[in-house]
This record gives C-alpha cells, sequence and structure tokens, in this order.
C-alpha cells in the first residue's frame, strides 16, 4: 500500500475506534472497577497478540498465514469469551465463564494463548517454509539479544533492563 492509501485507511480506523470508544464508555458501570474492565478487555485480546509476536520471533518455522489466521481466530476467540461473561450480566444473569464455569479472566488469557499456540505452529506447518530472507529476522536462540553485541556501559540498553527487573523483584518482594 501506498503512505496515501496507509494514512487514508489510519484516518478511518481513527474514527470507528472513536466511535467505539464512546459508545463502549456507556458501559463502565457494569464492571467493579475500571481497572477490572481494563483488565478483561486486554484479556480478551492480547493472547493472539503475543502467540503472534513471541512465536515470530522465537519461531523459525512461523509463516506470515499462521500470524494471520493466529490473529483473526484469537480476535474472534477472545471476544466471544467477553461476550460470553459480560452480555448475561447485562441481564443481571452471572457471567458464563468466570461465573459459571469458575474460570478468572486471566486464566482465560491463558487458556486463549495455549489455543492461539496451537493454532499458529498447525498452520505453519500447514503452509510453505519462511524464505531464507525471512528467517534473518528470528533469534537463532533466546538469549541472542544479550550475547548479539559487546556490551557498552551505561549507554547499553542492556543494563537499564537489567535494573528494571531487578526493581522489579524487589518491588514484588515488598509488595507481596
Amino acid at each position: 500500500l501506498s503512505d496515501k492509501k496507509q494514512v487514508q485507511i489510519g484516518k478511518y480506523v481513527a474514527v470507528i475506534v472513536m466511535i467505539l470508544a464512546i459508545a463502549w464508555s456507556t458501559q463502565g458501570g457494569r464492571f467493579n472497577s475500571i481497572f477490572e474492565a481494563i483488565n478483561k478487555i486486554a484479556a480478551a485480546l492480547a493472547p493472539p497478540i503475543a502467540t503472534v509476536f513471541l512465536f515470530g520471533v522465537f519461531s523459525k518455522r512461523g509463516t506470515k498465514e499462521a500470524s494471520i489466521i493466529t490473529l483473526i481466530f484469537g480476535f474472534i476467540l477472545g471476544i466471544s469469551a467477553f461476550a460470553a461473561d459480560f452480555i448475561p450480566s447485562l441481564y443481571g444473569n452471572p457471567s458464563i465463564i468466570t461465573d459459571t464455569w469458575g474460570t478468572p479472566f486471566m486464566m482465560q488469557a491463558w487458556w486463549l494463548f495455549c489455543i492461539c499456540s496451537v493454532v499458529y505452529f498447525i498452520v505453519s506447518y500447514l503452509t510453505p517454509k519462511p524464505s531464507a530472507a525471512q528467517l534473518q529476522y528470528t533469534w537463532d536462540n533466546p538469549w541472542q539479544f544479550l550475547t548479539d553485541k559487546e556490551f557498552k556501559g551505561v549507554q547499553d540498553v542492556r543494563l537499564y533492563a537489567g535494573l528494571l527487573l531487578v526493581l522489579l523483584i524487589i518491588l514484588y518482594i515488598i509488595f507481596q
């Protein structure tokens, strides 16, 4: 697509997203808190994205077809699971997955990730392997980002990532 066409599509998508956000804003009172609403929505939408990102970087067998199908299938499944919990609550009924089946929304996200992972690899193995040019964008091993380049001291982003990790561990221990 040309730059002009991409900008045009971006404008249309922005308008649609704004309309959906306005319509959705009226539903905020249906949740116990805004944080619950944000987390439930993220739990429904994030697993297919995480699957495609994770395996797109680390798997040499992943294909673009698998990515597209995983995203579409995962979004449909995630939105369906969200709707199965949200729609009954509109009528004062217990949500199907969370209340009736006893599966919290974070576990729903985990299972959606697992299902998306299976879909990703099945489609990857049913489609032609990626070309050598495409494989240059995957890592040879998960630790390659740490060992690939020489350490540059305070200018190295890996130092700050490590400090952030240590800080998060300390905060986890403190607030556990």
